[in-house]
């Protein structure tokens, strides 16, 4: 049982030079044509599905919006489900995914 326990932890990179803290500091996503207004930037989004899961695993994101958390999931080898109420925006992300899981 201690074993399935501990492979359940998740460890955030913490040091000396990188101490726990509550507060992620991240530059906001840069301008560009067909940025979405509520972007992500990809380095946390990456942290934070790596520190929450493991490859192969399901990322769902009910606020699709740009596609930045599919993106960091299939980046770090997980699977992904997204819903997008918006159809422009929904198809403009679709094809930046699929171009994406192309490479």
């Amino acid at each position: 049982m201690l074993e399935e326990y501990k492979s359940l932890w998740r460890y955030f990179t913490v040091s000396a030079s990188i101490p726990y803290t509550y507060v992620w500091e991240y530059k906001p996503v840069q301008f560009y044509p067909g940025k979405h207004l509520c972007e992500k930037p990809a380095d946390m989004l990456l942290k934070i599905i790596n520190a929450s899961s493991k490859p192969a695993d399901l990322v769902a994101d009910f606020f699709m919006g740009s596609g930045s958390t599919i993106k960091a999931a299939l980046l770090s080898g997980r699977r992904a489900i997204s819903v997008e109420l918006e159809t422009e925006r929904f198809s403009q992300t679709v094809s930046e995914v699929e171009a994406l899981a192309k490479r």
